[in-house]
This record gives C-alpha cells, sequence and structure tokens, in this order.
C-alpha cells in the first residue's frame, strides 16, 4: 500500500508537502524490500516493483482518471509484464505453484504446531485441512494477488484523498455506487472460455485466475447492488451490519452466488437504474 500511495502523491501534481511526502513513502516501501528473502517473497517484492510502476506510467501518460480506472489500466500492465518476464526467466505456473506450496507449508507447520502440539488428537485433522488449503491456493494464488493489488490502491487512494493538499480525481464513493466499464464482460467470457477449451495445463491455470479475478470483480459489483437495494428500503445501521455479518458467515455459499449472479447481469440489466426508477415513481 505504501508504494502505491507514494505514486499517487508524487505523481499528480504533488505539493511540496505532498512531494515530500512521496519521498518517505517511496523510502519505507525500499526498505520493506531490502534484506534476506526467500523465492517466494522476491517475487512478491518483484509483484511490488511492477505494479507500482504500472501505476505510474498509468499516472503519467493518462488523462487524470479515478481509482477504477487507473487500477485497472495498473494491474492489466503489472500483469502483462509479469507474463513477459515469466517467459523470458522461463519461469512456468508449476514452478510458481511450487514456491507457493513450500512458503505456505512452513507457515502451516508452525501454526499447526502452536494450535495442536504433537500428541494432541486434533493435530492430524486440522494439518489436512490446512494442506489442502494451500494446494488449492498454490494454483490461484495470481488471481488473488490482483484482486489483492485492487485492495491495496483502494485504500491508497482514499488515504491519498485525506493526505494531498489538493488531490486529483474522485475520491472513493460508498460501495452502493461502485462500478465499472461494462465491456469487462468479455474478461468473464474469454477466461471461460480458455479454461473450458485447452487442455494444456499452463493455459488452464491462466484461464482460472483470470476467471477469478473478473468473477471477484463482478462479486463486488453484486455487493455494490445489494447494498443499493439495502440503502433503498432503509435497511441501514448499526443492526443491519450486524444482520448482514451473520446473513453472510452462516450463509457464504448463498450470498456469494447471489451477489456474483447480480454483478454480471447488471452489465445487461442494470438493476439500481431500475431501483432508482421504481423509488422515484409516486
Amino acid at each position: 500500500m505504501a508504494a502505491p500511495l507514494a505514486a499517487y502523491l508524487g505523481l499528480q501534481r504533488p505539493a511540496r508537502r505532498d512531494a515530500a511526502y512521496a519521498v518517505g513513502l517511496a523510502l519505507f516501501a525500499l526498505f520493506l524490500c531490502l534484506g534476506s528473502a526467500d523465492d517466494f517473497e522476491q517475487l512478491e517484492r518483484a509483484w511490488v516493483i511492477l505494479l507500482t510502476a504500472s501505476l505510474a506510467i498509468v499516472l503519467i501518460t493518462a488523462r487524470p482518471r479515478g481509482y477504477v480506472a487507473s487500477s485497472l489500466l495498473a494491474v492489466a500492465g503489472a500483469g502483462g509484464a509479469a507474463g513477459i518476464l515469466m517467459v523470458i526467466t522461463h519461469l512456468t505456473w508449476g514452478k510458481v505453484a511450487g514456491l507457493v506450496e513450500h512458503h505456505y507449508f512452513l507457515l502451516a507447520r508452525s501454526l499447526v504446531d502452536l494450535v495442536a502440539p504433537v500428541g494432541n488428537p486434533a493435530r492430524e485433522a486440522i494439518n489436512q485441512s490446512l494442506v489442502g488449503g494451500i494446494r488449492m491456493l498454490s494454483g490461484l494464488l495470481p488471481g488473488l494477488v490482483l484482486l489483492q493489488s485492487l485492495a491495496a490502491m483502494a485504500l491508497a487512494w482514499a488515504l491519498y484523498h485525506r493526505i494531498a493538499r489538493q488531490p486529483r480525481g474522485e475520491p472513493l464513493g460508498p460501495l452502493a455506487g461502485f462500478r465499472f466499464n461494462d465491456h469487462l464482460i468479455w474478461g468473464v467470457a474469454l477466461s471461460l472460455l480458455v479454461v473450458l477449451l485447452p487442455r494444456l495445463s499452463w493455459t488452464r491455470a491462466l484461464g482460472g485466475n483470470l476467471l477469478l479475478f473478473f468473477g471477484g470483480l463482478y462479486l463486488v459489483r453484486g455487493v455494490a447492488v445489494l447494498a443499493a437495494v439495502a440503502v433503498a428500503v432503509g435497511f441501514t445501521g448499526l443492526l443491519a451490519n450486524v444482520v448482514v455479518l451473520f446473513v453472510t458467515v452462516f450463509l457464504m455459499p448463498v450470498v456469494a452466488v447471489t451477489a456474483l449472479a447480480l454483478g454480471l447481469t447488471d452489465t445487461l440489466v442494470d438493476w439500481r437504474l431500475r431501483l432508482a426508477r421504481a423509488v422515484s415513481k409516486p
């Protein structure tokens, strides 16, 4: 988050104070990247560098944009650069998955030793659950990293509008207003096509991660539609938040499928526009 925030502060017509903050944050991010690191941590650092560089290029070359447009462009640029580097360095999806598994297996071993020491009857069950989760994560980490990058840039954008003397672009609005270009639906279609048609393992992995990324975007868009409905019917406040939390925890699959369906169909239907029309009718 520090590196994108430094880019926002330093590359959007900064005041002298903003430039000083940008330099400080850049030095802090550089400090975090120093020191010894295993192969997995080196991949993490390389991604942060690519993402920040891509965001800087977007901010310098493109006309002023809001968070959604600039972040999606930055992620796309960083993802493309990462793909090129993988080809040049002969880094395969299998190697990446192996690095992920090794890194999180070590963390899982420490967690199991802490939660269920040797002799605890629950140790084997906990270990198997963690191992299964890690193996699933290892193949989907790139897609999760893309979504995590968008979240980090959202936090950086919000802090930028609080810190900068004269911030450019619109601040983050309420969740109920979250949307993006409808043409991104083609990302869902093409990634699904890549998953279903080819038989090569690396293309399936690529398609699966892209499908996870675009699916995550539309899942959040569906949550935004649900938030707009809640606001329209007056279902807000602390009690509403508690109810939503319990429903989400105990009915997670139902909530996720509903939000994803709303997000995908919002491209064609525009549920919030229909809702606004319904509310405005006498």
